[in-house]
């Protein structure tokens, strides 16, 4: 085994390892990333994949509601929801 890099020169080899945490949280508890697993780490990055995920839905579904209302003639200070369709019968 060899000898662990420290985190921050590890943040310094590039653009790619500079966003590290400090900590990760796994099983709900935090630790850091420092003395973290490997396994700790995959566990962190399908938790960070699922927020990152979240956050496009609410972008996106944002975006969406927009869209509708500005569609619909809604304009910077109109209420949004007050801008979107009735809901149709059946739906």
């Amino acid at each position: 085994m060899t000898i662990p890099v420290s985190l921050d020169d590890l943040r310094q080899r590039g653009r790619l390892f500079a966003a590290l945490p400090n900590d990760i949280v796994v099983d709900s508890e935090s630790r850091s990333l420092e003395t973290a697993t490997l396994d700790d780490v995959a566990f962190a990055q399908l938790r960070a994949e699922a927020d990152y995920n979240a956050a496009g839905d609410r972008y996106h579904a944002l975006r969406r509601l927009y869209a509708t209302a500005r569609e619909n003639g809604a304009m910077g200070a109109d209420l949004a929801l007050a801008f979107l369709p009735e809901k149709k019968e059946g739906r």
